[in-house]
């Protein structure tokens, strides 16, 4: 038997939650990478993310345990991954990037006035990031 939707209080429950420009927290952050979020609870992190790193790239890091949905407002960047750090694409204003879980990456401004900017959304739990010493992929537990 189907649920109506009045049954059911989803991930915002009964509410709507206005976020201004402002309000964001700090973090969590890589370094080459500033991150604050907008939203995080029941199993979806929300957030925006400034790459900063233009003469080398970010540290690299993965996202633990959340799938993540990127969308380039700014700028436009290269992503490193691959277990050996060979793979690589480039994504700039308009685009959209999928992330895996555990899949480890870094990132660094190739075109830009300022810093790049992009937003987010990851789905998962626990700690949203990661950050490590070299490529591959992080170890399932």
């Amino acid at each position: 038997m189907t649920k109506l939707a009045s049954e059911t209080a989803g991930v915002f429950g009964r509410n709507i939650h206005q976020i201004s420009q402002i309000m964001p927290k700090d973090g969590p952050s890589t370094p080459g990478q500033q991150r604050k979020t907008a939203y995080s609870g029941n199993g979806i992190w929300v957030g925006q993310c400034e790459v900063t790193a233009r003469d080398q790239p970010s540290q690299r890091h993965h996202h633990k345990d959340y799938d993540s949905i990127m969308y380039m407002l700014e700028g436009r960047i290269r992503v490193d991954w691959g277990e050996n750090g060979e793979k690589s694409f480039e994504l700039g204003p308009g685009d959209y990037g999928f992330f895996g879980r555990k899949v480890i990456h870094r990132a660094q401004i190739i075109d830009a006035p300022e810093n790049c900017r992009y937003i987010f959304v990851r789905l998962g739990e626990g700690e949203s990031v990661e950050n490590v010493d070299g490529p591959g992929f992080a170890l399932c537990d």
